[in-house]
């Protein structure tokens, strides 16, 4: 059994795992040491089975965990604990919560691919890569969505599924559907004089400022042999889909008000033009339900608030701080032509420039 302490948003989370492949992505996507001085805000089990039975029940999965009270098919409910025994698209995946302090999670990992003969015959050579593919997930549901959801219950912050690069202390937020190439235009926008990423995937907020949420960043070759030239990059040692390789780089954490709002499209041609505050917002909420990373949390959320019942009030707080972040902020939609995201990182430049003029 490993032991090992993880912080993300001025969060603590003490990760714990007798599956060796995990501790090492999780030692890998966190490689910054953090003093284990004091009890953690939030303590994580996490467990790897292999097969077995697909038979669930709080018994079988939980058996430390007690729970009286069936909400759902796959989800029972304790004195004060939440089981989810299938988590939303991910059922290999089960989680039992309770608020703690700390705040505790326990996770069950049950890696069984297809049982079909033939199926067995076919991928018997990756199954290796395979239980590697796991690992990304469960990292999300061991350490990301207990973060967001105890920074949500402090009122602390919400996350978006957006990119942010601060430019002279003011930050230009990127929003847009997955594969949309906001990663693309906010790494390329860190050869602006002072610029530094938040984040490339996912961004927190609070309603007045915007705050870095940490990922290493997925670079295809193109992309990391430009941004080698203004970046200090290294390298994790793994690879993604789409052939993007990991890699640690300089990222800004302290919070930083939002100088303008853009929601990035691909189009016939490289367009900008403005967008009232109110629709960009609903955009971005948009986005949120529709992006699996954003969607999973916001399910697991809702699970969550059947217990802890003042977390009921984050629905309404995430609309109400997002318009709040957004307000008085030029906000825009921005099409960019296909293979051609130079023309935008352009138009971006000059968004950037504005953000340092505003900030000097």
């Amino acid at each position: 059994m490993t032991r090992r302490r993880v912080e993300l948003g001025g969060v603590s989370v003490d990760v714990e795992t007798e599956h060796g492949p995990f501790a090492r992505y999780v030692e890998n996507q966190f490689p910054a040491p953090v003093a284990s001085d004091g009890g953690p805000d939030i303590a994580v089990r996490v467990r790897w089975t292999e097969g077995g039975s697909a038979a669930l029940t709080p018994a079988t999965v939980f058996p430390r965990w007690p729970a009286e009270v069936r909400a759902d098919r796959h989800v029972w409910l304790g004195r004060d604990s939440v089981l989810c025994l299938r988590a939303d698209d991910a059922p290999e995946i089960a989680i039992a919560s309770t608020p703690g302090p700390p705040r505790r999670f326990e996770l069950r990992f049950r890696f069984a691919p297809a049982a079909a003969r033939l199926t067995r015959i076919l991928r018997w050579r990756r199954i290796p890569a395979l239980r590697r593919s796991r690992l990304s997930t469960l990292t999300y549901y061991a350490v990301y969505y207990p973060v967001w959801w105890h920074l949500e219950a402090r009122g602390r912050a919400h996350p978006l599924h957006a990119a942010g690069v601060a430019v002279g202390g003011r930050g230009l937020l990127l929003g847009g559907l997955p594969g949309c190439g906001k990663s693309t235009l906010a790494t390329s926008l860190l050869g602006v004089p002072g610029a530094e990423l938040l984040s490339d995937n996912v961004v927190l907020h609070d309603g007045t400022q915007l705050f870095g949420c940490f990922e290493p960043l997925l670079l295809d070759a193109a992309t990391r042999s430009h941004l080698a030239d203004h970046v200090a990059l290294t390298p994790v040692g793994r690879r993604h889909q789409y052939e993007r390789d990991a890699y640690h780089a300089p990222h800004r954490n302290d919070g930083v008000p939002v100088a303008a709002a853009v929601m990035v499209a691909r189009g016939r041609a490289t367009r900008l033009e403005r967008l009232a505050a109110a629709d960009c917002a609903r955009m971005l909420v948009a986005v949120n339900e529709a992006a699996k990373e954003i969607r999973r949390y916001h399910v697991l959320a809702a699970l969550l608030a059947l217990v802890e019942r003042e977390g009921l009030a984050h629905f309404e707080q995430r609309i109400r701080h997002l318009d709040q972040l957004l307000d008085g902020v030029p906000c825009y939609w921005l099409e960019v032509r296909d293979g051609a995201p130079g023309e935008a990182v352009e138009v971006l430049r000059d968004l950037a420039g504005h953000a340092r003029e505003a900030a000097g």
